[in-house]
């Protein structure tokens, strides 16, 4: 099958949300055309992975994509996202670090940053994991407004909020730096 044939199939199944299918599609395209593969065939194997709860071979896939392309941001953060999934937090942790500096405008980073301290947070309430909180969860309302409706708990008051009530009551809490966040 042509390459760009078998290109097509495979983001008509992504599309479709036939993981299985694209991966399938993506496993005839590296076997026969392995000379003339590139970052984007790499990234979308490992996308389809990811789509289907394998984060081991998902980020197989990634650091294939990112021997081409090193400082690609979309396959890093794509990585940490799957080292955050396999409780592999300091590694997803030093993926994000190096995303947050090189473009602090990835949602994805801050949202898992965020979601790390809460817990954190939650379970300690630890200033510092507050602070972190607090600014992550503050770009992530910024990229994305929907998600001041997601639960947030206060171990203080042991009570729930909603992210953007939560936000509002520490609004007299300044903003860390990336520096400062990527430093912890």
């Amino acid at each position: 099958m042509k390459i760009d044939d078998l290109r097509q199939l495979i983001d008509d199944h992504f599309e479709r949300e036939e993981f299985d299918k694209s991966l399938q599609y993506c496993n005839v395209l590296l076997q026969e055309h392995a000379a003339d593969i590139t970052f984007d065939d790499i990234f979308k194997k490992g996308l389809c992975h990811y789509k289907l709860d394998d984060n081991s071979k998902a980020i197989e896939c990634f650091d294939r994509a990112l021997a081409i392309k090193p400082d690609n941001i979309l396959a890093l953060t794509n990585k940490g996202i799957c080292l955050y999934c396999l409780d592999r937090i300091s590694e997803a942790f030093a993926i994000f670090n190096r995303v947050l500096k090189a473009n602090p405008n990835v949602f994805p980073a801050w949202y898992y940053i965020g979601l790390y301290y809460l817990e954190k947070f939650s379970q300690t309430g630890d200033a510092k994991a507050k602070a972190v909180v607090i600014t992550a969860y503050r770009q992530v309302v910024r990229m994305a407004p929907d998600f001041g409706t997601f639960p947030i708990y206060d171990p203080n008051k042991k009570i729930d909020y909603k992210l953007d009530l939560f936000l509002l009551m520490h609004d007299d809490m300044p903003d860390l730096t990336v520096d400062d966040i990527t430093s912890i």
